[in-house]
C-alpha cells in the first residue's frame, strides 16, 4: 500500500466496516509512536459508531495530555489487500486535521513493514 509523505507525516488509505457499513478513509496517519489505534468520532459518525452503554471507557496520555477514548469492535479494517476482522479500535478526540492514527496494536502483531525508501506500507506475509 502506497504511504503519502506531506513532509511532516506519513498517511495511507484504510477501510474500516462496523456492523455492516463501510467506511473508506484516504488519510490516515501511520504512528508507531501510538501503541493503539484511535479514530476521531466525527470521522466514524457516518457509519454509526457511537458511544454505546458498556462500551470500554479509558484516558490515554500523551504529548497534548489527557483523552478520554472508548472502544469498538470493527467488523473488520483492510489496508490494501490486508485484511483483519474483530479488530478493537478507540475512538477519542484528536486534534483537528487528524481523522486517525494507526497504531502498534495493529502494524506489529501482523507484521507490518514500514518502507521509508519506497515509501510503502505491507505486510511481511504479503511483502
Amino acid at each position: 500500500m502506497k504511504i503519502n509523505d506531506d513532509g511532516q507525516l506519513l498517511t495511507t488509505a484504510i477501510t474500516l466496516c462496523f456492523r455492516g457499513k463501510t467506511l473508506q478513509i484516504p488519510h490516515i496517519i501511520i504512528d508507531t509512536g501510538s501503541s493503539h489505534t484511535v479514530f476521531s468520532p466525527d470521522a466514524l459518525e457516518e457509519i454509526g459508531v457511537s458511544y454505546e452503554n458498556g462500551d470500554p471507557v479509558y484516558e490515554a496520555y500523551g504529548i497534548g495530555g489527557t483523552v478520554s477514548f472508548y472502544t469498538k469492535v470493527m467488523d473488520y479494517i483492510q489496508i490494501g489487500h490486508f485484511k483483519a476482522e474483530q479488530v478493537e479500535i478507540d475512538v477519542g478526540i484528536l486534534p483537528k486535521s487528524h481523522i486517525g492514527l494507526l497504531g502498534l496494536d495493529v502494524l506489529k502483531p501482523n507484521g507490518f513493514i514500514v518502507d521509508m525508501d519506497k515509501l510503502e506500507l505491507y505486510n511481511a506475509s504479503s511483502g
